[in-house]
């Protein structure tokens, strides 16, 4: 076998261990987040059938903010075994402590979907 099969083999092997390890959990995620969504959209439209509500162009406002708001959620979830969903690369000033943009993780992904809940859509 020379080195071309052999690395090839390595690639698929470790695409293998990807696909049944990080790539099912982020899978179930994902699986989750639409659910969410789903539950979301569906209790709009019954809110919507049982008040008469024909402002369908309000509602599918909402519908799109709730998908935004469970996307943004979805990126800034802590990672899942041993993932990092995003990665973010932040400067400091000289003298700034470090410590306070890594503990700020949270709360940039609340403002975050925050943001993309009332409308954002470009960041």
């Amino acid at each position: 076998m020379d080195t071309f099969e052999q690395d090839l083999a390595s690639a698929a092997d470790a695409l293998r261990a990807l696909a049944d390890g990080p790539g099912q959990e982020a899978a179930r995620t994902l699986e989750a987040a639409f659910g969410r969504a789903g539950a979301s959209i569906e209790a709009t439209l019954a809110r919507a059938a049982r008040t008469g509500e024909l402002d369908f162009q309000r509602m599918a406002d909402a519908i799109l903010r709730d998908l935004a708001r469970i996307a943004a959620e979805a990126v800034f979830t802590p990672p899942r075994a041993g993932l990092s969903p995003l990665n973010v690369n932040m400067n400091f000033a000289p003298g700034t402590d470090h410590a306070t943009g890594a503990a700020s993780r949270n709360a940039l992904g609340a403002v975050l979907a925050r943001l993309v809940s009332q409308g954002g859509r470009f960041l």
